[in-house]
C-alpha cells in the first residue's frame, strides 16, 4: 500500500512539474519559433534563464506513467454521467486509453485538460472513448512541443549572442599576427595587399555643368542631354521652383544659339 502511495505521489509530482511558460516567455517563444528576428536586448537574463529551465525540464518529461493517467481518469468519473461501473470495467477502459494516449507527455494530464473535457458541451457529459480523448488532448501536447521548441531556439540565440559579445581575445589576435608574420617570412616575394583606388563620383551640379558644356560644343547633343539635365535638376530643385522665371533650365535655343555663334566666329 505504501509503495502504491509513493507511485501516486511521484505521478502527481511529475504532472505538476511539466513546463509552464510565463505569458512573456510564451509570446517570445512563439515569435522566435515563427522566425521573428530578435535583438540582443530582447534576450534578457530573466527570459533566457526561464527558457533554460523549460528546456531542462522537457528533457525529463517523457510519456506519462500509467499511474498518472489512471489518477486523471479516476477524477474524471465524478464529472461524467456514465463512469465505469466497477473496478474491472475501470481497469479495462484505463488500459484502452493508455494504449491510445500513452505517448502523450505528463504535461497534458492536468486539471486544465480534465476541466476542458467536462465543459466542452454535450460530449463532455460522457466518458471519453480512447479516440475522442486522443483528439481532445492532442492540441495540448502540440502546444507543449511548440513552447519547448521556441525555448530551445531562445537558448541557442542567447548562446550565439554571448559568443559574439566575448569577441576575440588578445591572445587570439597575437596568434593571428604571428601566423601572418611567419607566412610573409616564408613568402618574401608575395605582393602586399592592394586596395582598389577610390574613384570620386562627380556631384549632381558637376554633371549638369558637364552636360551643358557638351551641348555648347555640339548643339545636336541637346536632344538627349537636356532630358538628363532635367532629371538631375529634379533631384536638387524643388518642384514648385521649376516654373519660376529664373529656373536653372535654359531653353535649347540658348545652347544652339551659343553653338552657332561660336561656329560663325
Amino acid at each position: 500500500m505504501t509503495a502504491i502511495a509513493k507511485i501516486r505521489q511521484n505521478a502527481v509530482a511529475q504532472a505538476a512539474a511539466h513546463p509552464v511558460l510565463s505569458p512573456d516567455l510564451a509570446a517570445m517563444a512563439d515569435a522566435v519559433r515563427q522566425g521573428v528576428p530578435m535583438l540582443a536586448r530582447d534576450l534578457t537574463p530573466e527570459r533566457v534563464a526561464e527558457a533554460r529551465g523549460v528546456v531542462a525540464l522537457a528533457e525529463t518529461d517523457g510519456p506519462a506513467p500509467e499511474m498518472l493517467i489512471a489518477a486523471w481518469l479516476k477524477k474524471l468519473t465524478a464529472l461524467v454521467v456514465n463512469p465505469p461501473a466497477d473496478a474491472t470495467e475501470s481497469a479495462n477502459k484505463t488500459r484502452a486509453i493508455c494504449e491510445i494516449c500513452g505517448d502523450f507527455p505528463a504535461g497534458v494530464w492536468t486539471p486544465e485538460t480534465r476541466k476542458a473535457w467536462a465543459t466542452q458541451g454535450p460530449q463532455g457529459k460522457f466518458w471519453p472513448a480512447p479516440a475522442e480523448l486522443y483528439a481532445h488532448l492532442l492540441p495540448y501536447a502540440e502546444r507543449l512541443r511548440r513552447n519547448v521548441e521556441g525555448c530551445r531556439k531562445i537558448v541557442r540565440l542567447a548562446e550565439r549572442a554571448g559568443k559574439r559579445d566575448e569577441g576575440v581575445s588578445e591572445e587570439e589576435r597575437a596568434a593571428v599576427v604571428a601566423k601572418m608574420a611567419a607566412w610573409r617570412a616564408q613568402h618574401p616575394d608575395a605582393e602586399p595587399e592592394r586596395r582598389r583606388p577610390e574613384v570620386k563620383m562627380p556631384s549632381v551640379s558637376e554633371r549638369i555643368a558637364e552636360y551643358r558644356r557638351q551641348i555648347k560644343a555640339d548643339p545636336t547633343a541637346a536632344e538627349w542631354l537636356l532630358p538628363m539635365i532635367k532629371s538631375l535638376q529634379d533631384q536638387i530643385i524643388p518642384k514648385n521652383q521649376h516654373s519660376a522665371p529664373h529656373s536653372a533650365m535654359k531653353p535649347i535655343s540658348a545652347y544652339v544659339g551659343a553653338g552657332n555663334h561660336q561656329r560663325a566666329m
